[in-house]
């Protein structure tokens, strides 16, 4: 991509690529031409064929997840359709349709989910998922307290809470949902410390069947995973680079350190250098 004079980008060189190494000895690479005027990628093209149309169709179940907005306001605290269930939806929007669907279709993968939940908040009995009933389209996400039989809306959740319930359902829903690949930035953000802890096995446990990609700035979630896992970002001659850790190099930091205290030492980059 290139930029444009009124500060826009478009597209100078599109190209697809695939290559199965095991079947092909050298890739299939086609050019692309960009669609309105350079405003549009050539990949979107609905007529494109072969191998941007396998692309594309990959591409397509790629999901972006969103899940910092839980304010009072956010998709997350709203009311749901309750057909709406097809995939949990980036924003979390339909969260209780969803879980909905799971609790009556996928017990095993509603039980996971509610166990794990509990662990972060030993409060947290279960969901109430009941359809209205003045409106049995739509569906509000409520649950129950360990020891109180009082209603509790998903108003009172808190916004850690809720984020840990999405990120739980998002990791731990059935295979026949899961995106091709799930991308998060920040998936800790308003996390309890013992939630951050939880999450990467719940992230290494989804990442069995899809990929999952995650952007960081935590050193206590850096500090579950290992270093093969890791690629670092760093800006270098105005450009991004990315560099995949290697345990072998590390070796000897690791005998006495973490990687998130490596990380904060400023021994694997992707921290801002001296100017």
């Amino acid at each position: 991509m290139k930029p444009t004079t009124d500060d826009n980008l478009y597209l100078a060189d599109e190209q697809t690529y695939f290559w199965d190494k095991k079947r092909y000895a050298r890739p299939f690479i086609e050019s692309l031409s960009s669609r309105e005027n350079g405003r549009e990628a050539g990949i979107s093209d609905p007529r494109s064929q072969r191998i941007a149309n396998w692309v594309r169709n990959r591409l397509g179940s790629w999901r972006v997840y969103h899940v910092h907005d839980t304010s009072d306001t956010s998709p997350s605290r709203k009311t749901a359709k309750l057909n709406d269930n097809a995939f949990l939806r980036p924003d979390g929007s339909n969260l209780p349709a969803f879980l909905y669907l799971l609790q009556h279709k996928h017990p095993d993968a509603y039980s996971l989910i509610r166990r794990t939940v509990q662990m972060v908040a030993p409060f947290f009995d279960d969901f109430q998922l009941i359809p209205d009933p003045l409106s049995e389209e739509d569906i509000r996400l409520a649950w129950k307290h360990k020891e109180s039989d009082a209603y509790f809306g998903v108003s009172s959740l808190s916004d850690g809470t809720l984020r840990f319930i999405t990120l739980a359902t998002l990791f731990l829903q059935p295979d026949k949902y899961c995106p091709s690949v799930i991308l998060i930035d920040e998936p800790e953000l308003g996390l309890h410390p013992y939630a951050i802890t939880t999450l990467p096995s719940l992230v290494k446990q989804a990442s069995q069947n899809t990929q999952v990609i995650l952007s960081t700035q935590s050193s206590l979630l850096l500090d579950h995973f290992q270093p093969e896992d890791v690629l670092v970002s760093d800006l270098v001659e105005n450009a991004t680079q990315f560099n995949r850790l290697d345990s072998s190099t590390l070796e000897v930091w690791l005998e006495n350190y973490s990687l998130g205290q490596l990380w904060e030492k400023n021994e694997l980059g992707g921290r801002p250098g001296e100017g």
